[in-house]
């Protein structure tokens, strides 16, 4: 399976309308929009679907290092990464926006309800 495969297979399977409504886009902007769900989708299953915070916390890390090392211009070894990372100049897609998707994903570790509009806003 190619890294293309891999993230339009990740992004169907979520059953979101996101991914129907991708299916507007041109094709390049497509393909960059279903690898960054993917991502996105990655990252936020960590959370959702390992029990253990301690190894959530570890799968997370891992991410963080992957995301760093293909902006530090070595070759991701995630097929999300791959599919995604030719995309991020053309796009203006920055380290700093997937890691803050990251840090999204940690908060929910910690924290599941926010008692202020300052806390949501963070989260957010």
């Amino acid at each position: 399976m190619t890294p293309e495969q891999y993230v339009q297979q990740k992004a169907a399977a979520s059953g979101s309308s996101f991914y129907y409504a991708f299916l507007f886009l041109p094709p390049a902007r497509r393909a960059a929009i279903t690898a960054f769900y993917a991502f996105c989708r990655e990252v936020d299953d960590v959370v959702d679907e390992v029990s253990d915070a301690g190894v959530a916390r570890t799968k997370l890390a891992w991410w963080q290092a992957e995301v760093a090392r293909a902006f530090a211009g070595q070759p991701p070894t995630h097929p999300v990464m791959q599919a995604l990372m030719p995309h991020t100049a053309l796009y203006g897609i920055e380290e700093r926006h997937l890691q803050a998707v990251i840090d999204g994903c940690q908060m929910d570790l910690e924290q599941t309800r926010y008692l202020d509009f300052a806390g949501l806003s963070r989260y957010c």
